[in-house]
């Protein structure tokens, strides 16, 4: 008898150490599942902050990148001297003369391509007329037209009918558009009374570009 009680309770006790074996081992896997989660959250809270601060990096450098200058796209560089030529005058004022640019010196020059045919051009003109009347004619700085595409009796008529004062000049065989690299019109030099490049713009020029352009050249501008 007492042999079977000592079995029983040698039984009893067994199980009670298997059972607290198996919270021991439940605990673990319980704490160890914890970590991992918060394994996992540490690290998708890190990836998130990380990519916060890339995104933010780029951010910043976008908008504290320079702005791009106005140096022409493969145009002549700014300040290397402007190509030396001389043209003759087909629309305008001084029609039948000819300019040279080696005698505009002392003078800013506003050195402008265009066409007949090109859109944003014909946007342009009525605006550097208008600043030509105002400035320009007063002795602040030249401002001339190049053109290359039109034919040279066309000129004539197109400054006719936008009431154009400023020279418009023909470039026959394109040589001067080549010399100043012109890949685009409307493109405009600027060039100060030296004979140097100052500024470029391949586009239209606004009060803004123009601004900018003329001051580049020493010449005030509101």
């Amino acid at each position: 008898m007492a042999q079977k009680l000592n079995k029983t309770q040698q039984e009893q006790t067994l199980v009670r150490a298997q059972r607290q074996e198996l919270k021991h081992e439940l605990a673990e896997q319980y704490a160890q599942r914890s970590r991992n989660v918060t394994y996992r959250r540490r690290r998708t809270t890190f990836l998130v902050l990380g990519v916060i601060g890339i995104l933010a990096l780029v951010f910043s450098v976008l908008v504290l990148w320079p702005a791009p200058t106005s140096q022409p796209l493969g145009g002549i560089p700014v300040g290397t001297a402007a190509p030396q030529f001389n043209l003759p005058v087909y629309g305008g004022s001084g029609i039948g003369s000819s300019i040279d640019l080696h005698t505009l010196r002392g003078h800013p020059v506003i050195l402008n391509f265009w066409s007949a045919s090109c859109l944003p051009c014909l946007a342009e003109v009525p605006y550097l007329q208008r600043v030509y009347a105002r400035d320009a004619a007063q002795g602040k700085f030249v401002l001339v037209g190049v053109n290359q595409e039109d034919p040279k009796d066309g000129i004539r008529t197109f400054g006719t009918n936008y009431h154009v004062t400023y020279p418009l000049l023909f470039d026959p065989v394109g040589a001067v558009n080549q010399q100043y690299n012109v890949t685009a019109i409307p493109t405009t030099y600027f060039i100060d009374s030296n004979g140097i490049v100052r500024s470029v713009f391949v586009q239209p020029l606004t009060p803004e570009t123009m601004k900018q352009g003329l001051a580049s050249v020493g010449v005030s501008f509101s």
